[in-house]
């Protein structure tokens, strides 16, 4: 891939920012790189899963981080510590032995994300410590470029019916946060033909695999994208 001299000049303000930040560890640099292998035509693979994360205030501790599998539009939901990379990681360890080593390497073998500081140590993400070997393939987005992720960007949208920009995330729980993924999940999109993410996901994955994720199937007259699904 060739870069332009814009482009250029933008790896060089970040770079040089972060060498007065502080020192280039070798997990900075496999970032930089990771950065520079971003391929633009990713978005054209339907098996990219995006990954990103959601704030209420910026004060709060708490933040919701998703991942937005492109083949279904299905959207999974964590609350975790805000800015924490060992946060992330341990929902990959999580869902590595939740569902098995096969189906999970299969599920996230390209995950494409942003630059935020709780992404900055891919190689917690992408290998296995205890084989060494790598599971994932992460792939970065370029500065100022939420569109190469554009999926999970106008998915969120559907967080902010629920809650909206600006209230905080502190006082939700974990089971709150799996009531939003589920109705989130059951609400049929036009472009899939009126199907919803959880029925596209369940095709392709197995119903075995939706119960090991707490996916779970809601009536379309019962999906509720209020706050008021938060206080029953």
């Amino acid at each position: 891939m060739h870069f332009n001299i814009s482009q250029s000049i933008v790896l060089f303000r970040e770079l040089r920012r972060l060498y007065y930040e502080k020192r280039l560890t070798i997990e900075d640099r496999i970032l930089i790189e990771n950065l520079l292998k971003l391929n633009y035509k990713l978005k054209d693979i339907s098996n990219i899963v995006e990954m990103d994360t959601v704030i209420g205030k910026q004060k709060d501790k708490k933040c919701i981080m998703t991942l937005y599998f492109r083949n279904s539009k299905l959207m999974l939901m964590f609350l975790i510590d805000k800015y924490k990379t060992k946060a992330v990681s341990d929902i990959f360890k999580r869902l590595r032995k939740q569902l098995g080593y096969d189906l999970f390497k299969k599920m996230f073998e390209i995950v494409l994300t942003d630059n935020g500081w709780e992404f900055s140590k891919p190689n917690d993400i992408e290998f296995d410590y205890n084989t060494g070997e790598k599971l994932i393939n992460i792939f970065y987005c370029n500065p100022y470029s939420s569109w190469e992720k554009g999926g999970i960007e106008r998915n969120h949208e559907f967080i902010r019916y629920i809650i909206p920009k600006g209230i905080t995330f502190d006082q939700q729980t974990k089971k709150n946060v799996i009531y939003m993924m589920n109705n989130i999940n059951n609400v049929k999109r036009k472009s899939m033909e009126y199907k919803t993410p959880y029925e596209l996901f369940k095709n392709i994955y197995g119903e075995e695999c939706t119960k090991k994720l707490h996916l779970t199937h809601i009536k379309q007259d019962e999906v509720d994208l209020s706050y008021k699904l938060l206080i029953k």
